[in-house]
């Protein structure tokens, strides 16, 4: 009795353990958004992309070069197939934003939690809890509210454009990369799933580059000064290295619903750092949402629709 106690807390502070890497995997993420947007004022997307994804692709093969080597070629296939759901959601909504508004773009491309527990469902067979559910529902709710643009829909922003659809696809690729994740980190190793994944989506990110500029389609120049290069470092070294180590991880302890919940928290940091750095306010209904986030995240981890109803069956 006492070895199934102390089995059943080891899993419990297991879970705490992978479901806190991912709350700050997702704070993580929320600080590159404006990084990000201030390096392609200056760099395009593919060169940025090419640069971000190649230096931490050099980084992990100098640790990992030996242990990639003895991987199988199943564990080298999931980690090719996580890089190209990565790649496709990058360049879907590189591609979108150029032809819809960032407001648009940030709204639509939340859709991936609506998204992840279909595909966990019709991939994986993986059956969401309702706990999750319920979850997932309250924090989409507070997405809405924190990421939907400023007028609504209105002043024909409701019209539906090339662009909408392309970071809705991003927003797909996106739903199963999280869901192939959670499945692919229980039955591969999660160092060959990271390296490989990232030097799947440099190799493609470099391609794309060398292709449009033979084709005369990339004209920027690209400056490489002390701005950039601190930017691509911590864009590499943080939001990409440590950030695939610790996905991979943690997602082998998190179900990919319950995950794609505890990542609504990127825009909530997203919002504050704005706040905290620029000075942008939230608002009243920015702020609501992410209230609502964060209840949906903690319905989601404390299990509450699971608990009223084991109450409801002892009375």
């Amino acid at each position: 009795m006492s070895g199934m106690k102390s089995e059943q807390n080891d899993n419990s502070r297991s879970s705490w353990r992978a479901e806190g890497s991912l709350i700050a995997l997702a704070l993580i993420w929320g600080t590159s958004h404006v990084i990000t947007k201030d390096i392609l004022a200056t760099h395009s997307p593919s060169f940025y992309t090419t640069a971000r994804f190649g230096l931490a692709s050099i980084v992990f093969l100098i640790f990992f070069w030996r242990h990639v080597r003895r991987s199988s070629p199943a564990e080298i296939r999931d980690g090719v197939l996580l890089g190209l759901c990565s790649f496709t959601g990058i360049a879907l909504y590189v591609s979108g934003l150029v032809f819809t508004q960032v407001s648009k773009a940030g709204f639509i491309s939340g859709l991936y939690m609506v998204f992840t527990p279909v595909v966990a469902y019709v991939i994986f067979r993986t059956q969401p809890k309702r706990e999750h559910l319920t979850g997932l529902l309250v924090a989409l709710a507070g997405f809405l509210l924190l990421s939907m643009p400023g007028q609504g829909l209105a002043n024909g922003a409701e019209s539906v454009n090339w662009g909408d659809l392309l970071v809705l696809g991003a927003a797909v690729a996106w739903a199963v990369h999280i869901a192939a994740t959670t499945a692919f980190a229980l039955r591969s190793d999660v160092r060959t799933l990271a390296v490989v994944q990232v030097v799947t989506v440099a190799v493609l990110a470099l391609s794309i580059h060398l292709t449009l500029r033979q084709a005369g389609l990339e004209t920027r120049l690209n400056p490489i000064d002390a701005r950039f290069l601190w930017q691509i470092g911590y864009m590499s070294l943080i939001v990409t290295c440590l950030a695939a180590l610790v996905q991979t991880r943690a997602q082998k302890s998190v179900s990919s619903t319950h995950a794609a919940i505890l990542y609504a928290l990127e825009p909530v940091s997203s919002a504050l750092f704005a706040y905290l750095i620029f000075g942008e306010a939230l608002g009243l209904r920015r702020g609501l949402g992410a209230a609502l986030i964060l209840v949906g995240v903690s319905v989601s981890r404390l299990g509450l629709p699971a608990s009223w109803g084991r109450r409801e069956r002892a009375n």
